[in-house]
């Protein structure tokens, strides 16, 4: 189904790439036209357009991404849909926002935030913001690791899920 997202994806930013909607749109139709019914993949599309240093962005039922101000404020990157291949038709919104140096947003799957500990409690949205902010200073590729070492710690080796993360550390 992976696979089927992707290429999806690949295909149609290929002819639409300044259109997230139509992008999420063409995926969603090929996913639920090729998937059973009970098969469907979140996704978060973003296109970061360097000059402007705005970010384009739909959320398809994804973990929303979070923007770590410079200033400390967090905000969540939640506009877009349902997640593809649920709905045959759905409308999906992009939105845009205005990012500035320092600013960090953080992608990452469920694996991150439900990573548990002994006692069953979750790291959640709480550990991974604890750690990325506290590493303000830090490069994108040098919070990747502290975000993976300190949910190791608080999970002590539990975690089951897949995890990713990908950081963007604006300059």
């Amino acid at each position: 189904m992976i696979s089927n997202v992707q290429s999806s994806l690949r295909t149609a930013a290929s002819f639409a790439a300044n259109d997230g909607a139509a992008v999420l749109r063409a995926v969603n139709r090929q996913v639920h036209a090729s998937s059973l019914a009970d098969r469907y993949a979140t996704l978060f599309y973003g296109v970061f357009e360097g000059a402007t240093r705005t970010l384009w962005f739909l959320n398809a039922g994804h973990n929303p991404p979070i923007v770590i101000r410079r200033d400390g404020s967090i905000l969540c990157l939640e506009t877009g849909g349902a997640p593809v291949g649920i709905f045959p038709d759905w409308i999906y919104l992009e939105s845009a926002v205005q990012l500035y140096p320092g600013d960090v947003v953080l992608a990452y799957t469920d694996g991150i935030i439900e990573a548990a500990n002994a006692t069953g409690e979750e790291w959640g949205v709480e550990g991974l913001l604890r750690t990325a902010a506290a590493r303000d200073a830090q490069d994108a590729e040098d919070i990747i690791p502290l975000i993976f070492e300190s949910m190791d710690a608080f999970s002590q080796g539990r975690q089951m899920d897949d995890a990713t993360v990908v950081v963007l550390r604006v300059h």
